[in-house]
């Protein structure tokens, strides 16, 4: 007879959806443990939540320390009417610099903790990680640096476009990732 081999089955029957990532859509995990569209755009907004929140709270109190000064008075157990109207300066300095040391200290320990460990709070709770692709290593303390702020100026700059790219990236990383040489993996 003929050594010709069968005919392909008509599309759609017998055939799994072909992706670049391990066999799984952008959205879920691949089967070589990379993190998806999904996974990591949950891990960004819980980011952005808790250290948002974490940034705030310093920054609203020295708010308040600096309007008080402004007025010698206190918003929290004086009547406003009770103001005289003279300026406390340590107050206002240590308002101004509560204000904007806080959240600074906030963006150095997101900084040091994605150095030290691959991860934040967001992506603890999520359970992603995010590793050196050269050793598998966390990516220390320099090369989070480095990451976080290439993300931050260029990724997020051209609508987001750097981290979208990795919906369309074969190994799943954002620009950030590719600069620093790093990839985010599923840590559960």
């Amino acid at each position: 007879m003929s050594d010709m081999p069968p005919p392909p089955p008509p599309p759609g029957q017998g055939q799994q959806a072909h992706s670049p990532h391990g066999g799984a859509d952008v959205w879920g995990d691949d089967t070589n443990g990379r993190a998806g569209f999904g996974n990591r755009l949950g891990n960004y907004l819980l980011d952005a939540l808790l250290y948002g929140v974490a940034m705030l709270i310093p920054m609203y109190i020295g708010a308040f320390m600096v309007a008080s000064s402004l007025f010698d008075c206190d918003f929290f157990f004086t009547d406003l009417a009770e103001c005289s109207g003279e300026t406390d300066a340590m107050r206002f300095v240590g308002g101004v610099a509560l204000g904007t040391l806080g959240p600074l200290l906030v963006m150095i320990g997101y900084v040091v903790q994605l150095g030290r460990t691959g991860q934040t709070w967001g992506r603890r709770i999520v359970g992603n990680k995010v590793i050196r692709v050269d050793n598998g290593d966390v990516p220390g303390i320099g090369r989070a640096l480095g990451r976080e702020l290439f993300a931050w100026i260029v990724s997020a700059s051209i609508l987001y476009l750097g981290y979208l790219w990795m919906i369309w990236d074969d190994d799943r990383q954002t620009w950030h990732d590719k600069v620093a040489g790093t990839i985010v993996v599923r840590s559960r």
